[in-house]
């Protein structure tokens, strides 16, 4: 039996081992006969640990969808689709091992051949499977991504189905997709629902990506000129047109824009005046070019203004929906009792139909279940309508029944507190908060970080109640008051003796209230943003009562009136930032109960009196005013001052003692001031940096640090662990802004002899001019949540890293400028997360950098966003990958990845050859700008992908190719029908010179250390 076997075994070899197999070991082979199983079972077990990954990754990918509306990234479906596409043959391989137990005899050399070749087959997919789990290790911030948006989808309410509503909404819609209407204008009342309707409106248009390009979407409000009309829709290019003076110049630059966003779709929201689309720079839709203009407004006499071809006009809703979306605002428990339903109906139809007031009185009493409430609702509401003759005016009734509803009245205060900024103005929510806080509306001040949570409380309780709605800016949380609710706001402070304010915001004011309007019962005071030189009443105003006086931004370049202040004393909050005040007039020391002294950018300021008496200031905020050289007299006695704000002033000493005296301070906030301008030893009259760290209670500090003995000594302290924000320049260059709460910058000074400590949860690190540093190992050993670096003129770096122990994992935006003999950003060893959530890398003026990255960190690039690369001599290969090369046939095995990718920018490199030597896939929309990069003749782009199996190309604008012709003429295909299909994407720009930008130049540009 023995001698059959092996005999079969010789004869299996003799057929498998052909010349080619005589020269591989027997063992390769004979290895497949030892214990067949075990391999199996190892697959099976990999199989199963590829599955649970994949389920587990699904669970996220669908909580992504449902919470974010995000969705799989290109990479992660690819993965996907070869975890089903493996997990089907390996289950193959399964059966057929099954179904082939036991049928074959031993004795046949088929037997051997066949379970030779299965364990080869099963020994490959095992490494098959081993790769797909090491790729399937996506960090959870790399599995989704939201689509790419071609405008800004809008918070708006559920639209309730009623006939009026849809009957407009597909009215409009119709308008829309009519060719021949190309301006739209949507007309009604105040609080009937045109915003809404056209916030759905804005957001399907969205959705629907065959009919525009871009949709913009701007809010206008009463009185706007022409120039602020320009610069709101300015800001929705991300376009700065403070540099142009004159309007024309700002019309053109905005009429270029909207001509490279083609077929667009731009709605103005509640227009009050007529206006000229070509003075402001707003192409007339045509037919030929497709786009539309679709405005709201409360007055018919705009829609015929702007000329347009169809107007609609919202009217209330019926009695029976209005009762529809009332009884969806209060709920089913209330309206359970029938006695509560009867009164219900009534206290809808007191609404008018008007989906505004339905809404804010249905959730003032949603859930209400003790009739008595409904009965006196019922009857305020029809109480107040009495002696209203107008409908839109009497929907204020409605809209302050809400307020009635409130929790108390510190919410009712904080509500009305807004009212005080002009109409239309975007409020930051974190200053409306501190204005609640200064004037003590949210009780005691424990800690500035504890009360600003009380304030977010009430600000979300606003939202609820539709008396706030969130507004959408880029750079901070902001909120915003409909401009009826505004009205009614102040209505009330106007009539109402509980909260009389005077109110006169943005009404472009060049001189202040004559002195009887000035009341004594005012509580608030608010003339911000006017344009008043002076407030001369010719005596001081009698406002014993008022507790705040908003005059930022307001020129004043008279001072205002000594004796002003006198008969001021409950004020606690005084603005008067942006303001040309040379000097505070003196009776802003006798204001014993003022909390906040906000005087931020007085350019003029000079005097300040003494603030001794002021032993309940909270905040004084002196910052950028650079004519002030010293801390008011009596700042030391200000036991209670929380934030001392000193930024961007000449103020030099802090005198010794004054942290310890001022035992609740929680802010110190002196960048750019010259406080510890100086080295070791400080004078014995100055603050001490032991001060600062026996400072238990300080949360912020923003210090610069000229010399890094005085840094260094604060530093190794461990103080900054206990901070909520800290941000530190150390060296005598030029100040750093920064925009990451913990962040630090190292400016001219020498590194490679000092012993740098830089805080562990530093987020954004910058080295300017430090000239003598070779590389940044050191500095970022222990860095682990570094999201932001910057290495500018440090003419000695040779590389960025050079260890794999570095962590790089959390570093989004990477910026390498005048790195003279950068040679490389880091070696390809690298942990295997390093780089994994880049999003921006942005390199300039490295005239020895060659490429940026190769090997295995393209594999880990996923996230990357964009790239800008210029004025590089030497570069050759954007990206490397160095197991292959230009002239590898095998380009499709090293295509790397970049599903984020949507800029990426190249100018002024004559060496440059290739941006990747493989293909690339990239994002959608993607911009790929050429500048003075002759010797580059090839695009790293996959013609299969762009094309895809239907032959059918990408959508325009997905890909724009921008470069000059010459250029473009010169490029190498690597099809033969490749420059055709690619045509459709190249946007010609004018040729550079290359002596413009040249880095061989460098030399001449670099700033001077």
């Amino acid at each position: 039996m023995a001698i059959n076997i092996v005999g079969a075994i010789t004869g299996v070899m003799s057929c498998l081992c052909t010349q080619n197999c005589l020269q591989e070991s027997l063992g390769h082979h004979i290895r497949h006969l030892r214990r067949p199983k075990r391999n199996l079972n190892k697959l099976k077990s990999l199989l199963e640990e590829l599955d649970a990954r994949k389920v587990d990754m699904c669970a996220k990918l669908n909580q992504m969808w449902l919470q974010k509306g995000m969705n799989p990234k290109k990479e992660v479906e690819l993965w996907l689709k070869n975890v089903d596409e493996i997990a089907n043959e390996v289950n193959k391989i399964i059966r057929e091992v099954e179904q082939e137990s036991g049928s074959t005899s031993v004795l046949s050399p088929f037997y051997y051949s066949s379970r030779i070749k299965r364990g080869e087959l099963i020994e490959k997919k095992m490494e098959e499977v081993r790769e797909l789990l090491e790729k399937g290790r996506f960090a959870d911030d790399s599995l989704a991504e939201t689509s790419p948006q071609k405008g800004q989808t809008l918070p708006t309410t559920k639209l309730m189905e009623h006939e009026t509503t849809m009957k407009n909404l597909t009215k409009i819609l119709n308008f829309i997709l009519d060719d021949r209407v190309r301006i739209i204008g949507v007309h009604g009342m105040g609080g009937v629902g045109k915003t809404t309707i056209m916030a759905e409106i804005n957001n399907r248009l969205l959705r629907e990506n065959r009919l525009f390009d871009s949709v913009i979407w701007v809010s206008s409000s009463k009185d706007m000129k022409t120039e602020e009309l320009q610069k709101v829709i300015a800001g929705k290019f991300d376009i700065d047109l403070s540099g142009f003076q004159d309007e024309t110049s700002r019309a053109a630059t905005l009429f270029e824009a909207f001509q490279r966003r083609k077929k667009f779709a731009l709605i103005l929201d509640d227009l009050w005046e007529p206006f000229s689309l070509e003075r402001v720079g707003i192409p007339i839709p045509t037919v030929e070019n497709g786009c539309k203009l679709l405005i709201t407004t409360r007055r018919v006499s705009v829609c015929r203004g702007m000329e347009t071809d169809r107007d609609v006009k919202v009217k209330a809703l019926t009695e029976n929906e209005a009762w529809d979306l009332f009884r969806d605002k209060v709920g089913d428990e209330a309206l359970a009792s029938p006695d509560i339903k009867l009164i219900a109906k009534d206290v809808a139809k007191e609404c008018m139909g008007l989906p505004l007031g339905i809404v804010t009185v249905g959730r003032a009493l949603r859930n209400a279940t003790d009739i008595s409430e409904w009965q006196i609702s019922l009857m305020g509401l029809k109480a107040s309508a009495l002696n209203i003759e107008q409908m839109e005016e009497s929907v204020f009734s409605r809209l302050k029944f809400s307020l009635t509803k409130l929790k108390d009245d510190t919410s009712r205060s904080c509500f009305l507190y807004c009212a005080l900024y002009p109409e239309g103005n975007h409020v930051d929510a974190n200053e409306l908060i501190e204005y609640w806080m200064w004037e003590g509306l949210l009780g005691a001040v424990d800690s500035i970080s504890a009360s600003k949570q009380k304030g977010k409380i009430i600000l979300n309780e606003l939202k609820y109640a539709c008396l706030l709605e969130n507004a959408a800016d880029n750079e901070m949380e902001c909120v915003k008051m409909h401009d009826l609710i505004r009205d009614m706001a102040l209505t009330i402070m106007k009539t109402d003796p509980r909260w009389r304010c005077i109110v006169k915001a943005g009404n472009k004011l060049k001189k202040p209230p004559q002195i009887d309007e000035w009341t004594e019962d005012a509580l608030r005071v608010s003339l911000m943003k006017n344009d008043l030189n002076n407030i001369f009443l010719g005596n001081p105003p009698s406002c014993p009562a008022v507790t705040s006086l908003l005059l930022q931004y307001n020129s004043f370049s008279q001072n205002i009136p000594y004796d002003f202040f006198d008969f001021m004393q409950s004020l606690k909050v005084l603005d008067l930032s942006y303001t040309g005040i040379h000097v505070l007039p003196g009776s802003v020391s006798n204001l014993e109960n003022l909390c906040a002294l906000l005087l931020s950018n007085c350019w003029n300021l000079k005097l300040i009196p003494s603030v001794a008496k002021l032993t309940k200031l909270m905040v004084l905020d002196l910052s950028g005013c650079r004519n002030i050289k010293q801390l008011p007299h009596g700042t030391e006695q200000l036991c209670n001052l929380r934030r001392l704000n000193i930024s961007n002033t000449m103020i030099n000493i802090l005198p010794s003692g004054f942290l310890s005296a001022l035992t609740l301070l929680e802010e110190l906030l002196a960048s750019n001031a010259l406080v510890f301008q100086k080295t070791l030893p400080l004078s014995v009259s100055e603050i001490s940096i032991g001060e600062i760290i026996s400072s238990s209670r300080l949360s912020s500090l923003e210090v610069d640090f000229w010399h890094c003995d005085l840094y260094n000594l604060y530093a190794c302290s461990g103080h900054c662990a206990q901070l909520e924000k800290f941000k530190f320049n150390v060296g005598p260059g030029e100040i750093q802004e920064f925009s990451e709460k913990w962040s630090v910058a190292f400016l001219s000074i020498s590194i490679a002899k000092e012993e740098i400590s830089i805080p562990a949860n530093t987020i954004e690190l910058k080295f300017i001019d430090c000239y003598d540093i070779t590389e940044l190992t050191t500095c970022l050993l222990h860095v682990e949540k570094l999201k932001k670096c910057t290495v500018v003129c440090c003419y000695s770096v040779e590389r960025i890293v050079d260890t794999e122990q570095i962590d790089l994992s959390m570093l989004e935006t990477l910026v390498l400028r005048y790195l003279i003999n950068l040679q490389m950003i880091c070696r390809e060893v690298m942990t295997s997360s390093a780089f994994m959530r880049l999003k921006i890398i942005n390199v300039e003026f490295c005239p020895n950098l060659k490429s940026l990255f190769s090997g295995n960190l393209l594999l880990q690039l996923s996230n990357l966003e964009e790239i800008r690369v210029g004025h590089c001599n030497k570069m050759e290969d954007l990206m490397r990958w160095e197991g292959g090369g230009r002239n590898s046939n095998d380009i499709h095995a090293a295509k790397i990845h970049l599903p984020r990718l949507r800029k990426l920018r190249l100018e002024f490199m004559p060496n440059l050859k290739g941006i990747y030597d493989g293909f690339m896939s990239y994002g959608s929309p993607c911009s790929f700008e050429v500048v003075s990069c002759d010797a580059l003749k090839r695009l790293p782009f996959d013609l299969d992908e762009l094309v895809g199996l239907n032959q059918q190309l990408l959508s325009p604008h997905a890909l724009e190719i921008k470069g000059a012709k010459c250029w473009w003429d010169s490029l190498e295909w690597d099809e033969p029908d490749a420059k055709q299909i690619m045509q459709t994407y190249f946007i010609e720009m004018p040729r550079v010179s290359d002596n413009v930008g040249s880095s061989s130049q460098v030399g001449a540009i670099v700033p001077n250390r």
